[in-house]
């Protein structure tokens, strides 16, 4: 990363979102569309991490608070909050969930040259979410892995 810069060339684009004090970035390739917060309805007996489903095209979607996967205090619903549906992989199947954003920011394209791994130490979350770090300025993105999220958040035992 010499300039600094998130790179604007033919890299991949990454959906960028906050979630508390941090901004997370997911490839654009695994998003369907992103909602404004609608209402959640609470399915009894869900862990913590799911905070119920949303109808959306007639489906019924689980809704993930990513804040809880990464051991944060859960998510306030509030008027500027959105749901990011996404389709992923899991178990061999593809999975259509909604993670929960603070803020939806907007996509960019980050040139390879332009990421670094993340280091080993000092995360406040499990480093196998995150794919690696872009900078932008002085502002870092997290490049997470949503299918290693979503994988754990669907209760994959040995992954939380």
């Amino acid at each position: 990363m010499d300039n600094g810069e998130i790179g604007v060339t033919d890299g991949n684009q990454y959906l960028t979102f906050d979630i508390g004090e941090e901004r997370y970035a997911v490839k654009v390739a695994s998003v369907e569309v992103v909602l404004e917060m609608a209402a959640v309805t609470r399915v009894p007996k869900c862990p913590p991490h799911i905070r119920g489903v949303i109808n959306h095209r007639g489906s019924v979607v689980p809704v993930v608070d990513l804040r809880v996967v990464f051991g944060l205090e859960p998510a306030e619903l509030s008027a500027g909050a959105s749901v990011i549906v996404s389709q992923v992989k899991f178990e061999g199947e593809i999975l259509t969930a909604g993670v929960l954003a603070d803020a939806v920011q907007e996509v960019v394209e980050i040139d390879e040259g332009f990421m670094e791994p993340p280091p080993s130490f000092g995360s406040r979350m499990d480093g196998k979410f995150v794919q690696g770090i872009g900078k932008r300025g002085n502002d870092f993105v997290i490049l997470l892995d949503l299918e290693s999220a979503l994988s754990a958040a669907s209760g994959a035992k040995d992954r939380i």
